[in-house]
Formats: C-alpha cells, structure tokens, sequence
C-alpha cells in the first residue's frame, strides 16, 4: 500500500560504529540503530469519527505502528488498553494482532472493510464516518531490510509507547510529527513518499527513547551493556570473518571459557558459538543484496574456506540457498505479507 520508505541508515550511525573509540562505552546504541534500515509494507492516514475502529491482524516479523494527530484512540494489544492523546505514538513491535479504536467500548471493523483512497501503490487514506468526534492518524507498518535486526525486535516490550513529551526533546522530533501532521492534511504530490520517511525517523526516536530509559539487562540489547559481554559483541561484529573459538571469545571478555560461555547463553539466550554463526550468516545475507561479490567471495568474507560448508550454514539460517536470496525480493504490499 505505500511506497517503501528511504532507508533510515542516513538517519543513523552504521553498526560499525559498535567498534569505533569509545562507541561501545558512550553511545552502545549506535550500531542497533544503524541496522533500523526500514522497508515500508504499507502506510495509511485515517480519518475517523466516532464511534470509529480497526481491526490489525497479525502480521510476523513486522513492526507496526500508530500516531494519533488529532482527536483521540485507543490502542489494544493482547487485551491491554493504551490510550493515545495528540502527538502519542504506539508501536507494536512484533506485529501482533490488535484494535484501535476511537473509545474503549467501540466496535472494530477488518482493515480490508474500511473505505479508502489509494494514494500510490502501499499509501492509502482510510475513513470511517461515525458522526461523533473526529480523529486523524498515521498507522503503517515496516519491515526490516537487515536479517539481524530480529534480535532487537525480540528484546522490545510487546507495546513500546512513545509519549508525545518523550518525543519533544528528542532532536526536534516533535517539529517532525508536525510535518506528518501536513502532510495528512494537506496531501500533495509525493505525500506518500514523505509521510514514510518522516515516519521512519519518529520510530527510531521512539526506540531510542526506550533503550535510554530502560536500559535492558537482560537479552541482546543487555548483553551490549554488560562490562564482559559487550566487548565480545563489538570484536564478532567487527570481524565477522575471523577464525573465532571459545578461547578467543572468552579471551575479549577475560573471563574463563567455563564462565563466559555460562554468562554469554545466560544473557544473550544461545551458546557463543551459535551466535558467531548466526551473525555470520545475517552479514552474508546483506553483503549478498547489497554488493555483487560472488557467493564464493561472500562465504570468505564470513569464515568460510568451504562452498558447501557455507551454502548448509546458510540455509540453516534463512531458509533458502545464497543465490535464491540474492535474487529474490522481499514482501512488496501488505496484500504479499498477508497471503492474500
């Protein structure tokens, strides 16, 4: 439904800079950021009146959200009811199924039932006539072109809410809602492709915001922050390639093989090695969209002196062989997501 939104990587650092002087200690949110590289799935503004609601369904593997301009919602997710003001934006990270909705007690119809205008091909505008107070929002969903970023969408509460006042001070992003604001307004030529790129930028503030408040211990995200742990996430991210042992992961973290090993699966929730794999195989999957190095070239580049050692390897991980990958694309509409 909207046209698929600029990558966000301009809007942040790249995650090498996980390995930069200092990165790791002053800002270990650069590198998770910098994979935030959205790819739009659909997006859509509202304009409802009460009583007014809609339907999600569940879409997996993408991050849907909601930013009320005007008027009033209520967002519930899995039977928790958020209630949204002007300016508030929700996300739902993991693409549960859920209802929005202009008071608590009113009725939600399917997404494909409501009226609406197709702007370009993945941006609609939705209307839901009720005859009561009016709302106006922006809701849509992305995805994700970087295979790794599953890690950080698992480590997100299941509602991650972004207060209007938490945005405000955050770069000028309040100024940015605005804009969004204008856009839904007053739609122009090209309104479909800036109410995506703005989007993008409030949804990485607002999971900003989040790490900077709530500083995860636990998890991936912890795992960053952790004095033993983090070290050994920059140096595999940094060289993905190298010919990495539990004695040299442990080495970075100076702890005992025994310890670190028992500290890494404790936080991080797999074994060190398997991590190494993992990472591994998601760098290889980019470096195959995003360059034309040959597979072989690829494989090398990851740690892998074997062609079939890899292709396995790579498989075990995405599903698909190195070279279906690279040639296929990923969901274009949310009609594709869907199925249907």
């Amino acid at each position: 439904m909207t046209q698929t939104s600029a990558p966000a990587r301009e809007l942040v650092p790249d995650v090498t800079t996980l390995t930069e002087p200092g990165a790791g200690r002053d800002d270990p949110w650069g590198g998770v950021l910098g994979a935030l590289e959205m790819t739009g799935v659909f997006c859509s503004t509202g304009r409802f009146s009460e009583p007014w609601g809609l339907e999600l369904p569940p879409l997996p593997s993408v991050l849907m959200y909601h930013l009320l301009l005007a008027g009033r919602a209520v967002v519930d997710v899995e039977g928790t009811a958020h209630e949204l003001a002007p300016g508030d934006v929700v996300l739902v990270p993991h693409g549960t199924g859920h209802r929005i909705t202009g008071g608590a007690d009113d009725p939600a119809v399917g997404l494909w039932e409501v009226e609406r205008t197709v702007v370009a091909e993945r941006y609609e505008q939705l209307r839901i006539d009720g005859g009561g107070r009016p709302a106006t929002l922006v809701c849509g969903a992305v995805g994700f072109a970087e295979p790794g970023v599953g890690r950080l969408l698992a480590s997100l509460p299941p509602v991650l809410r972004a207060p209007r006042e938490g945005l405000a001070g955050a770069g000028g992003v309040r100024a940015v809602v605005e804009a969004i604001a204008q856009e839904a307004l007053h739609p122009r030529p090209g309104t479909d492709v800036v109410t995506a790129r703005l989007a993008d930028v409030v949804l990485v503030h607002a999971i900003r915001g989040w790490l900077e408040a709530d500083e995860p211990a636990s998890g991936w995200l912890g795992a960053l922050r952790d004095s033993a742990l983090g070290p050994v996430l920059r140096a595999v991210h940094a060289a993905p390639g190298e010919p990495w042992t539990l004695g040299s992961l442990a080495a970075e973290a100076r702890l005992s093989r025994s310890a670190f090993a028992e500290r890494f699966a404790r936080t991080v929730g797999e074994p060190p090695m398997a991590y190494v794999a993992g990472h591994r195989m998601d760098v290889a999957a980019r470096l195959l969209r995003e360059s034309d190095a040959s597979v072989a070239t690829v494989a090398r580049r990851v740690g892998y002196d074997s062609g079939p050692g890899f292709h396995r390897a790579f498989v075990r991980r995405h599903g698909t062989t190195p070279g279906a990958w690279r040639t296929a694309t990923g969901p274009q509409s949310l009609e594709d997501v869907l199925g249907a």
